[in-house]
């Protein structure tokens, strides 16, 4: 799987991954995921090719 947007919404990334929202935040909390970038109060989301080297790296 490969992200080609360039930035990927938390509920698109949960979604992807088959995981829910609370799972997504909690590895976040734990370092499993990479942190997001924030690009407002309320919206933030991943680089595509952060993400990208994340998912090939597992």
């Amino acid at each position: 799987m490969t992200f080609t947007k360039p930035i990927i919404r938390p509920a698109e990334l949960a979604e992807v991954l088959h995981v829910s929202l609370p799972t997504l935040w909690s590895w976040r909390k734990k370092g499993i995921l990479p942190e997001p970038i924030v690009l407002g109060p309320r919206f933030i989301g991943w680089r595509a090719e952060v993400l990208n080297d994340w998912l090939e790296s597992r």
